[in-house]
Order: structure tokens, then sequence, then C-alpha cells
């Protein structure tokens, strides 16, 4: 029995909101809190040092040079920590909006194809990429031939790699994408962070940010974009 995806201009638009919106609320709510982290830092190191120099001396063994060296390094720590908390939020925005567009195809595939079968949702291209894949293409919709498709797949294996670390993933990314792998220092060219950390989360190892997130984010609305109105399966 022939099935059909219909996808009128009106439900792209509503698909393409949610993506837009996602990102939006990044930038607009969360990325704001880690704009200024260095000042941020410098008045925790400041705090120490004025409530420890304010605190009644009992002798002469207090050493403000010594006080300062550990305000110093208290803001440097906090400065750290704040910088990895800005990484590790990018870093999941960038692996949620992969997931969002997931669930998105995912849906929209079950919503159409109920029409004519009767679909239990909880089975319904549960392998992910590659049940959805298949599920266009059944459609006469081949999504790896689309402009946009080498900027997705790239976010599927960027999604993976925070994800999982170093692996399969990472080693295909490489191949695709080697500039998205932090280098340790301008002597050692030839390794990547993750190599040597084995992590992308407790370490910065990734290099993402706003601008990435911004060109994935056009990737994915171009994908909505493509897909033809009306679409037949063969039977």
């Amino acid at each position: 029995m022939k099935s059909q995806l219909y996808i009128p201009e009106e439900t792209k638009e509503y698909l393409k909101a949610e993506i837009a919106a996602y990102v939006e609320i990044y930038f607009q709510k969360l990325l704001p809190v880690f704009e200024d982290i260095e000042n941020e830092a410098d008045k925790k190191s400041a705090e120490f040092y004025n409530k420890f120099m304010s605190m009644p001396a009992y002798d002469d063994c207090i050493d403000p040079a010594s006080i300062a060296e550990e305000a110093l390094e208290i803001g440097i720590e906090h400065y750290s920590y704040l910088k990895l908390g800005k990484y590790h939020l990018i870093a999941t925005w960038h692996t949620t909006l992969y997931q969002l567009w997931e669930q998105q195809s995912r849906l929209f595939l079950f919503r159409e194809m109920s029409h004519v079968f009767n679909i239990d949702f909880k089975t319904f291209c549960t392998n992910g990429i590659d049940d959805i894949k298949k599920k266009f293409k059944d459609h006469n919709v081949n999504i790896e031939n689309l402009s946009c498709w080498p900027q997705v797949d790239e976010l599927r294996l960027l999604c993976n790699v925070i994800k999982h670390g170093d692996g399969s993933s990472a080693k295909k990314l490489r191949d695709i994408n080697p500039d998205l792998f932090k280098k340790p220092d301008l002597f050692n060219k030839e390794s990547q962070m993750i190599e040597l950390c084995k992590t992308t989360l407790l370490e910065e190892t990734l290099n993402i940010d706003q601008n990435t997130l911004l060109c994935y984010k056009d990737a994915l609305l171009s994908f909505w974009d493509s897909i033809p109105e009306r679409n037949y399966s063969n039977e």
C-alpha cells in the first residue's frame, strides 16, 4: 500500500521555528551569563583578599604578598571553572540540537505513515538515523543527496563525539573536519587534545562555539526547506 509524506509550507515553518527557537534560547538567555567571567573571577579574587586583609591581625606574621598570591590563585581557579562551564553549555547545545532534529524527523515520519499503516511509535525508527534515512528513501527522498546533508551528518558525528569521547565517530569526524579538534600547543601539531585527554567534557578538547552552532542550525533549517512537499512510496 502506498503512503505519502506530505510537508506543506506551514509544517516546514513550524519545524524550522522549533530549531530556531532552541538556538535563540542559548543566545538570549544562557550565553549572557558567561559574557563577563573575567571580571567575575577578578571580583572573586578581590573579595577573598579584602575579606582576609580586613580581619583583625593578632601578630605580624601575615604577609600581604602571600595573601595576594592566594587570592590570584582563587581567581584563576574560578575563571577556569566558569570557562569550562561555558564550554559544557555550548557542547550540550550542539548535542541537543541534533537530537531535536532527529526527533522531529522521527515524529514527522511516524505521523505521515500512520495515515496508512498501524504503527507502534515505541518501535518506530528506534535505530536512529539509519531508520530515518530508510523511511525517507522508501518515499523516494534520498536525504543524503541534499546539499545540507554533509553538515547534518557532521553534527550527528559531533553529537556522538561529545557524548562518548574518542572513538569511531571521532575518527570519522577527524576525516571530515579536523579543525573541530583542539591541538595541545603550537609545537605538537600532529596530535589533538582529545587523543591526550580521552574526553570531550572534562577538558576543552573541541573547537565549538556560537559560530559552529549557527552553522549547524542553518543546515537543519535547510534540510526542511529541501524536502519536497509531497513524497510517495512505491508500494
